[in-house]
């Protein structure tokens, strides 16, 4: 479209103020919602919500006026967006004035509304005394307090009770006794909903870094089995003779540990702050994927659903020895399938679901890398990483949560620098210069010109090898290299005399 450029979404207060002023004949309307109540508790936004009594041509003129367009979303809201740069605005209808508008809100704290003509220029400046609050919002936010607006509000839509999750871990309140008591009547209502709204609000919660908080409240309030039912299967499951938890317990414990493990900060509370510091007291050495740190925020969500789910697969492969001694063989794979499951059902996006799965399929495999006692060869590193690739500093902090969750702080506190340490290696091991100068140089048509292979997996299986030689440290040339390359293809053992294929 032609015309001006598009508005930042901060300039908007100060438009919607200036077309109220200017076109008296767009009628009443009013910003409502999370934008409200952000601004007072001088939280950032990213979109607003105007409720008009002409919503169409409200959303038109701020169209026209900010160089955008209208998008109609409809829905149960009847929403008009506008994008603009930085975020939206979502224009609704005002039925039957604002009041009723209010009252028909999910929690009172979005139950605030301002007249669009006495907005400030920039809504950090937003004063109380402009809020119309018809249902004690205000008090709320400065009590911190999460209430439902009306004894209706899960009734008229069900998502609500997973937002109470999900706005009490972004915000840091307390639900208030009566809504957290009310969240389970959701349930059947949930189970209707659709999908995406579902998972939207999951994911939300599992990006914050109080997502634990969040899920207790769902499995609390019963409705953690309606939108993840896998993992109701592991209550009551026992695991003998080494944890302390069933293994739903134990999920949710270990989630606990890993937002502990990503906390920005060391935590007040003991042992927490003691595992935090010995964790992190250290600089940690830059991978191959970049700051330890960095990498872990980046997929932070994934990381979270995949350490809630990575024992969901042991339910159904539990079996009792004679001892009485559990035993979950092949939990790992069963459960990343299950997982990829249920995440394609709630509609989360392909890379989520991949990430998860491969991370609750691989999170035994830091503990197995080594024997105990002993460091990981070169060799050992290279092929871990080769399989997990960016995701290798994920799937080691999701061992050191199980960990924690299976033994406990007190126990491990002692051996938990070892724990750290081991650890550390995996993540931030990277190879030796002469290795990445061989892979530069010694390629599929390199050793395919050495050796007469013919296009294949074979060739592929030789680079393999060349790569952990080189590793290790017992190939440093290129001229090994090829030497290394020509035995292989002659199907010979190699010079210490293991299979040189044995684990590719």
């Amino acid at each position: 479209m032609t015309g001006p450029p598009r508005a930042a979404l901060h300039e908007v207060p100060a438009t919607l103020a200036r077309l109220a002023r200017e076109q008296p004949e767009l009628g009443e309307a009013y910003l409502v919602g999370g934008a409200v109540r952000d601004a007072l508790l001088g939280r950032p936004w990213s979109e607003l919500d105007v409720a008009a009594a002409a919503p169409d041509a409200w959303a038109a003129a701020l169209a026209e006026a900010c160089g955008s367009s209208v998008v109609p979303l409809g829905g149960p809201y009847e929403l008009r967006r506008v994008p603009l740069a930085g975020g939206w605005v979502d224009v609704t209808p005002l039925r039957d004035g604002l009041d009723a508008d209010l009252a028909r809100r999910d929690f009172t704290v979005n139950a605030l509304a301002v007249p669009v003509r006495a907005l400030p220029e920039r809504l950090e400046q937003l004063a109380p005394d402009l809020v119309i609050d018809r249902h004690e919002g205000v008090a709320d936010l400065d009590a911190r307090r999460l209430r439902l607006v009306s004894a209706t509000a899960l009734v008229d839509d069900p998502v609500r009770a997973l937002r109470a999750a999900r706005l009490a871990v972004e915000l840091g309140f307390e639900l208030e006794a009566g809504t957290e008591a009310a969240l389970g009547g959701a349930a059947e209502g949930l189970e209707r909903v659709a999908a995406e709204r579902v998972g939207a609000e999951l994911g939300a919660i599992f990006r914050s870094a109080r997502a634990h908080e969040g899920v207790r409240i769902l499995e609390r309030s019963a409705l953690l089995e309606v939108v993840i039912p896998e993992l109701a299967e592991g209550r009551g499951v026992e695991q003998r003779p080494h944890h302390a938890y069933d293994v739903l317990e134990h999920e949710l414990v270990a989630l606990e540990w890993l937002d502990v493990l990503l906390a920005s900060a060391e935590p007040a509370s003991e042992p927490e702050g003691t595992i935090w510091r010995t964790t992190w007291g250290a600089p940690w050495p830059v991978t191959r994927w970049g700051e330890v740190r960095a990498r872990l925020e980046r997929d932070a969500a994934a990381l979270r659903m995949a350490t809630l789910l990575h024992d969901v697969g042991k339910p159904r492969t539990r079996t009792v020895e004679a001892a009485g001694r559990t035993r979950f063989f092949g939990h790992g794979p069963l459960g990343a399938e299950l997982a990829a499951a249920r995440l394609r059902a709630l509609r989360f996006p392909e890379r989520t679901i991949e990430r998860v799965a491969l991370l609750v399929d691989q999170h035994l495999r830091p503990g197995q890398v080594a024997s105990p006692g002993q460091s990981p060869t070169a060799s050992a590193l290279l092929r871990f990483q080769r399989r997990l690739g960016d995701a290798t500093p994920d799937v080691c902090f999701l061992f050191l949560a199980d960990s924690l969750a299976t033994a406990g702080a007190e126990v491990l506190a002692p051996r938990w620098p070892a724990y750290v340490a081991h650890v550390r290696r995996i993540a931030c091991w990277q190879e030796p210069e002469s290795a990445r100068e061989i892979r530069r140089l010694v390629g599929g048509r390199e050793v395919m010109a050495a050796t007469g292979l013919e296009p294949g997996p074979a060739v592929g299986r030789v680079l393999a090898a060349i790569d952990e030689a080189a590793a290790d440290g017992r190939v440093k040339t290129v001229e090994k290299a090829l030497a290394l390359a020509r035995t292989l293809a002659a199907g010979e053992r190699d010079l210490d005399g293991g299979a040189l294929f044995e684990g590719l």
